[in-house]
């Protein structure tokens, strides 16, 4: 009895492996085409695309492919292995940008970031030390340029050696602009630092330090719900596939 349910069971498996096989046979593919349309089509089933994505995958490189052979072209020629492709439509490749796409609220989301790191910092240092004399070696004014230049700064040194964005110079040049960039960088620190606490530029009290930090921190996320942040310390861009 169990022997005649488990020959039950292979027959069906066999039947609908066959079907299957035969969704791709008379309708214009050659052999070697519609065996590798059977074997991706066996292989896009185990991933985790809805069942209507996966069937305009299917029809749309079903398409491709009867107009393709016809010029001689192969689906390993167009598509690669059946593996490539699946990992091909399971990571597609990102869209390459400019330098400027998308500039701004990444540069104010960093500056934002930073503003945070750098109340926390100074906020917390204040509370745990033990002379009261101590005060916070910069100002609130200086507290914001610094944040302001590591935001501006961030995105340019980051896409400046970035794989997906459009770039007009050579790596040579890109790799003397990073150089150059992390001078005046550095330079706009030291700067900054130095400015005198008078006028606006004076030091704030912790409370005042965790007050703007979780401003900063509630508008750092409104911007990262809302823009596509590309570059940034907590997440940086993932690189190009092909």
């Amino acid at each position: 009895m169990t022997e005649k349910r488990n020959a039950h069971v292979q027959q069906n498996r066999h039947e609908a492996k066959q079907k299957t096989r035969q969704q791709f046979d008379g309708i214009g593919l050659t052999k070697r085409n519609s065996d590798y349309m059977f074997r991706f089509n066996k292989e896009l089933k185990k991933t985790k695309l809805s069942d209507e994505r996966k069937v305009e995958i299917v029809n749309q490189m079903k398409d491709e492919l009867l107009v393709e052979q016809k010029h001689g072209a192969t689906a390993r020629n167009l598509y690669g292995t059946v593996e490539e492709r699946i990992n091909f439509i399971m990571n597609p490749p990102k869209k390459k940008i400019s330098m400027m796409d998308n500039f701004a609220p990444n540069a104010i989301f960093n500056a934002l970031f930073f503003f945070v790191i750098f109340n926390l910092l100074y906020g917390i240092t204040l509370m745990i030390q033990t002379n009261a004399k101590d005060k916070q070696s910069v100002g609130i004014l200086s507290l914001v340029l610094i944040s302001l230049v590591f935001g501006i700064f961030m995105p340019i040194m980051t896409r400046l050696l970035d794989g997906n964005v459009k770039h007009k110079y050579s790596g040579l040049v890109r790799f003397g602009l990073l150089i150059l960039s992390v001078i005046v960088w550095i330079g706009a620190f030291m700067v900054i630092v130095s400015i005198p606490q008078a006028g606006i530029n004076v030091a704030v009290s912790p409370i005042v330090n965790f007050i703007l930090a979780a401003i900063s921190a509630f508008a750092a996320f409104w911007i990262h719900k809302n823009y596509e942040i590309t570059v940034n310390v907590m997440t940086p861009r993932k690189p190009n596939r092909r």
